[in-house]
């Protein structure tokens, strides 16, 4: 058999240069890498411990165990020696400073200066300690469940449906004044004729309209809104949410600390001049997803509470028990589960039903089973007001597409979202449904103009002027009962006086709006 010769080692220095270099370089991106990696690690070196195979490591460990027995004796020694030291003094009426008040220090500081910083905090704003909370709010949820019998039902509108009747008249039985929350980018879409009737029906108690999410719509819409509403209920605008202030918001001047404040002093008004001896209880209502219980954080937040009394969330379905929020001795507010009121008009089909409650953001994403009627409806509001659709195309960056028909015009759309945001199915075909539950959502979040005129006001669209619009200029007709209904309550309230710093905000909004236009 034959013998290789064995080969050599040796390489040349190119090789051993380029060893080097790719070494340096593979090291230079492991730091880079290091770097960028947000775990955290400690700069000290581990320990690698004592090795198997050394002959000695049973004597050491011993040593380690010995020296921590003895260190933790000299502890508890150093510790009855204090308490004794203590006790001695205590005896004989002195006083002496204890060894461990160093490591307390820090912990009791930091208590006595977040009191003393409430405490100035107090004094500064001028807040009374009476019937007012200083820390934390009062809050009872009560687990009833409105949905034990709802075994028929299999979409959500129907179960909301069964469930109106409990949630209603608990709600209605239970307070005193109700707020009705509307979304202002459609009022009418949120807002059941049934439910006012059957308020006013009900002996001694108040209704009050609240336009919530008024950043999301123009002035002058805003305007109009409030002069048809008014000649039905008292209205107040409100911004429940501070949300992010940017170019596509409205109204600025109407901040949330404005509107909340003053829809507090109302209520605040009326449960002094009630003359009651208990507290008034405040019932919130509305559709799901209109901003209840935003409504209520922002309250409380005005009385010096925490800003979340109930949960909030942008999808509906978050507030899921009536929930009882104690502001003080002499107001209560109740927060209710969203529902969606039965409809006036019963010739919408339940598919024509469901399309609209998706597109106010009355149903749950996750239960939206074709998001496509809903973004045809969506389309065909937003083709009405050029103002619309200029930012609807801004948005999507939409290039040129089929518009022989709305529904032509919606297919290609959700196919341009599609692609463009990798909505895609296996073979890079386009998911239409993941597209269309994308746009329903930016427009839930308001990152695109929308909103509804009135139907007394629909013409002044086109010419782009703004109509004033009487007290008689609601969908029913006026009534003298009606009228006699708002001048009181507003008198109650005492509307015209603590909001007249809104309505002062909503002109100059307006100014402003037409000097741009010019």
């Amino acid at each position: 058999m034959r013998v290789r010769k064995k080969q050599s080692k040796r390489t040349s220095t190119r090789m051993k240069e380029g060893i080097k270099k790719k070494a340096a370089a593979q090291n230079r991106k492991e730091r880079k890498l290091a770097k960028k990696d947000v775990t955290w690690k400690s700069r000290g070196k581990k320990d690698p411990g004592i090795p198997a195979n050394f002959p000695y490591k049973n004597k050491i460990i011993e040593e380690i165990e010995a020296k921590k027995m003895k260190d933790l004796e000299e502890k508890e020694l150093a510790k009855q020696q204090r308490l004794e030291a203590k006790k001695l003094a205590l005896e004989q009426g002195e006083t002496i400073m204890e060894d461990g008040m160093e490591e307390d220090d820090g912990q009791n500081g930091l208590a006595a200066l977040v009191a003393s910083a409430q405490e100035a905090a107090s004094k500064y704003d001028g807040h009374s300690n009476f019937d007012e909370p200083e820390e934390e709010l009062d809050v009872v949820d009560y687990n009833i469940d409105f949905y034990n019998d709802n075994d028929e039902g299999n979409t959500e509108l129907e179960k909301s449906r069964k469930a109106y009747d409990k949630i209603f008249k608990t709600v209605v039985d239970a307070s005193d004044v109700i707020l009705y929350v509307l979304d202002a980018r459609d009022p009418e879409g949120t807002r059941s004729r049934r439910v006012e009737q059957a308020v006013l029906q009900s002996q001694g108690k108040r209704l009050i309209l609240i336009l919530n999410k008024v950043d999301l719509i123009p002035p002058h819409v805003l305007e109009q809104w409030l002069n048809v509403l008014k000649s039905s209920f008292p209205t107040i605008p409100l911004r429940a949410a501070s949300g992010a202030t940017n170019a596509t918001s409205f109204n600025k001047k109407l901040t949330q600390t404005a509107t909340a404040s003053a829809l507090m002093e109302a209520l605040k008004k009326y449960s002094n001049n009630s003359n009651l001896k208990r507290s008034i209880v405040v019932g919130v209502i509305g559709y799901p997803n209109v901003g209840k219980s935003s409504v209520i954080n922002a309250l409380t937040s005005r009385r010096g509470g925490s800003s979340k009394a109930c949960p909030v969330g942008d999808q509906a379905g978050v507030t899921t028990a009536l929930r009882e929020v104690k502001v003080d001795n002499k107001l209560k507010i109740l927060d209710s589960p969203g529902i969606c009121f039965p409809t006036d008009n019963k010739r919408k089909t339940r598919k024509e039903q469901e399309a609209e409650l998706a597109l106010l953001n009355a149903i749950p994403a996750k239960h939206i089973i074709d998001p496509y009627p809903a973004v045809l409806m969506l389309i065909k509001r937003l083709s009405k007001s050029d103002e619309m659709t200029d930012s609807f195309k801004k948005f999507y960056e939409l290039p040129a597409l089929p518009s022989n028909d709305p529904d032509t015009f919606t297919k290609h759309f959700l196919i341009h979202v599609a692609r463009m945001r990798g909505r895609l199915s296996k073979g890079g075909i386009p998911n239409l449904e993941s597209a269309g539950i994308s746009v329903l959502s930016d427009w839930r979040d308001g990152k695109f103009y929308g909103w509804v005129l009135p139907k007394a006001s629909k013409d002044s669209m086109a010419t782009g002027t703004i109509s004033t619009i009487s007290s008689g200029a609601t969908q029913e007709p006026a009534k003298s009962e009606q009228t006699t209904i708002v001048s009181d309550w507003s008198k109650e309230f005492d509307l015209d006086g603590l909001f007249a710093s809104l309505d002062n905000a909503i002109s100059s909004s307006k100014e402003n709006e037409d000097s741009l236009m010019e």
